[in-house]
């Protein structure tokens, strides 16, 4: 692991903890609708393709407020990006064994 790779990862976990404590003081500010999430995703420079793998493999769950089935779903932004997190920490893991078996 390089040091920018480094600074990455504390960065995104920097990032994390910040959204972490937005979402217990104001839970409101945490969840994002369905429809606006791929405006979200482009404002904080997040590939869209790699959130919905994440939401296909079920590591990223929506929220369904409400009771109908028509109901809008939710998702967390603090989980969105601890979720795009971890998935960057896999990578340069995977790419760090890689490394050492060549």
């Amino acid at each position: 692991m390089d040091i920018q790779e480094l600074n990455s990862m504390i960065a995104d976990f920097v990032q994390v903890g910040y959204m972490e404590a937005v979402k217990a003081y104001e839970p409101p500010q945490d969840f994002i609708r369905l429809s606006e999430v791929k405006r979200w995703l482009r404002m904080m420079k997040i590939d869209i393709k790699r959130f919905n793998m994440l939401v296909a493999n079920e590591i990223i769950k929506p929220v369904r407020k409400g009771t109908g089935r028509n109901s809008p779903l939710y998702y967390s932004k603090a989980e969105i990006k601890k979720a795009l997190s971890m998935a960057n920490v896999g990578r340069i893991i995977a790419k760090d064994i890689v490394k050492q078996t060549n």
